[in-house]
């Protein structure tokens, strides 16, 4: 009994959220590193909001020389300019974005108000 319920808790955690290469880790910031490995984190350090079906989605600034790969990849764009992308992404995804190839960085975006 002790090995089913031990397995059944080895699948759930392996199937909740996909691993990421190191390669890949390497590509966010220290914030988004422990957002997108499911650690604690204060929402005051996002610029997050809800989407319509109430999933949380942060805003980013993406680093890519190809934003058609990104919307190719079904990913939300919100500008582009030159190599900076700025989107708002739930961490799913984030975890996307990460795989692929034309990706260098995310980074997380912050809200300014005026002085």
């Amino acid at each position: 009994m002790a090995k089913v319920l031990l397995l059944g808790v080895v699948l759930m955690l392996g199937c909740a959220r996909p691993l990421l290469t190191d390669r890949e880790m390497a590509k966010l910031d220290p914030p988004l590193q422990k957002l997108v490995a499911g650690e604690f984190a204060a929402e005051s350090d996002y610029d997050v909001s809800n989407r319509s079906g109430g999933e949380k989605e942060y805003g980013v600034i993406i680093r890519s020389s190809n934003a058609g790969e990104l919307r190719s990849a079904g990913i939300p764009i919100n500008s582009v300019m030159g190599d900076v992308i700025t989107a708002r992404l739930t961490v799913d995804e984030m975890r996307k974005v990460l795989t692929i190839p034309s990706v260098h960085a995310l980074q997380n975006s912050s809200k300014n108000y005026p002085q």
